[in-house]
């Protein structure tokens, strides 16, 4: 394969494989399951490229030498790749997972070595970026042929390690236990420590685009009626959780502070500063959860308030939420 067409290829790959990753943590779950599978057929695209790659990089370093700033820049985006690619593949076959062989998650070094590897690739065709020969001159029958002969053979790996790898949900994140309150994993988006609650002092202020901002205590949220539902609870650590989760409503407590009608959206804020923003008719259907089954939450679980939005990922499921801020 010419060498312009196999780093093209490469660099589709690359690119499917970033957008694919963020855009299916941010989106709903079932708008996100095509994002799903196309990812892992990237990565299967990618991997397979690489025969193409190695050629043309063992002749470029016999020729070059290892001495030039333009190489090292290569070997530092060929050990991303590997890092990135391998943690990848050893996740879809379950040599690793969010719990071996490290305490942290394989998962999330994939994502951070996947990071990585977008700035590197950016770096790097931005100094090696190439413009002969002219792309016209790559298309056609036989360049044409080799894709879909690659697009075909990443899809039937892809399908087949589907089938003979262990359980999963589609978003990749393994089991880990349900039903069982308080006992799943305890996993912070932002690397925040648990905040120390005095639950008495602890105050939920509701504000904004509201006829009546103000703050509940706990023994007030407790007060109201409380909405409950089985919801799973998928971390982009790569475990997930089935539990049944109570609190009042997001939606009720809203409506009886009287929101605005022309309010489009509602922030949720931990104690911790993490936030995340959402669109009303999604926020609505939250819960502000106090409990986990039947037990109230841990503190490494959110307590005293965490919220629960099922079909969205684990990270904008809030922790420790102190303000609901209306726009």
């Amino acid at each position: 394969m010419p060498r312009r067409l196999a780093n093209l290829a490469l660099l589709v790959a690359v690119t499917a494989l970033l957008v694919t990753g963020v855009a299916a943590w941010l989106l709903p779950e079932g708008a996100a399951l095509p994002l799903y599978q196309t990812h892992r057929v990237a990565g299967i695209a990618l991997v397979l490229a690489l025969v193409w790659k190695y050629a043309i990089a063992k002749r470029s370093l016999r020729r070059r030498g290892l001495w030039r700033p333009g190489v090292w820049l290569g070997l530092a985006t060929a050990l991303a790749l590997a890092a990135a690619a391998g943690l990848g593949l050893a996740w879809t076959a379950g040599l690793v997972s969010f719990d071996r062989p490290l305490s942290y998650s394989a998962l999330n070094l994939h994502v951070v070595a996947a990071l990585v590897l977008g700035a590197l690739v950016v770096a790097h065709v931005l100094a090696r970026g190439e413009r002969r020969p002219p792309l016209t001159t790559l298309a056609g029958r036989r360049a044409a042929l080799r894709g879909i002969g690659l697009l075909a053979a990443s899809l039937v790996i892809s399908t087949g390690l589907d089938r003979v790898a262990p359980a999963r949900r589609v978003t990749g994140s393994r089991h880990a236990g349900s039903f069982t309150g308080n006992v799943y994993p305890v996993t912070i988006w932002s690397f925040d420590s648990v905040p120390s609650v005095d639950v008495s002092a602890w105050r939920l202020r509701v504000r904004g685009a509201v006829a009546s901002p103000g703050e509940l205590r706990y023994d007030e949220l407790a007060s109201l009626p409380r909405a409950e539902q089985s919801a799973i609870l998928d971390c982009t650590g790569g475990w997930w959780t089935e539990q049944v989760w109570s609190g009042p409503s997001l939606g009720r407590l809203l409506a009886a502070r009287g929101i605005a009608d022309t309010a489009a959206s509602v922030e949720v804020v931990s104690m911790t500063g993490h936030r995340w923003s959402f669109d009303r008719g999604l926020a609505e259907r939250a819960i502000l959860a106090t409990h986990v089954g039947d037990d109230a939450l841990s503190a490494g679980h959110g307590y005293p308030l965490r919220l629960v939005l099922p079909g969205l990922r684990g990270f904008t499921w809030v922790k420790w939420v102190q303000d609901i801020v209306v726009v």
